[in-house]
């Protein structure tokens, strides 16, 4: 089990060795990025222990204005809007007075 005091000494020694050279902090944020990459950046979909995870970054991206440009977002939006299917047919005016006599008449088949 690591205690506070080797969490402590492990920091310190960290600290030295890039004090004295012998740890590049620009080597050191890439072998980090390299292993979330490995953790995070795949993305499998549902099912997977990280799809919960995978959404709230996809969304906090967005909302910071991510390097996803506003074409790529439409083409996402189409296929999306394919994959549900064609909307449905809007009403014509006889069967929406026959849907509010229905409702009116209490006579709900649902």
């Amino acid at each position: 089990m690591t205690t506070d005091e080797d969490a402590i000494t492990a920091a310190l020694a960290v600290a030295e060795d890039i004090a004295e050279g012998r740890l590049d902090p620009a080597e050191l944020a890439a072998v980090a990025a390299a292993e979330a990459r490995a953790a995070f950046g795949r993305v499998v979909g549902e099912g997977d222990e990280m799809w919960e995870l995978h959404v709230d970054v996809a969304r906090q991206c967005l909302a910071v204005g991510g390097w996803i440009t506003s074409d790529e977002l439409a083409e996402w939006v189409a296929v999306y809007r394919a994959a549900e299917g064609p909307p449905p047919a809007p009403q014509s005016w006889i069967e929406q007075a026959l849907a509010a006599s229905a409702d009116e008449d209490g006579d709900d088949d649902e």
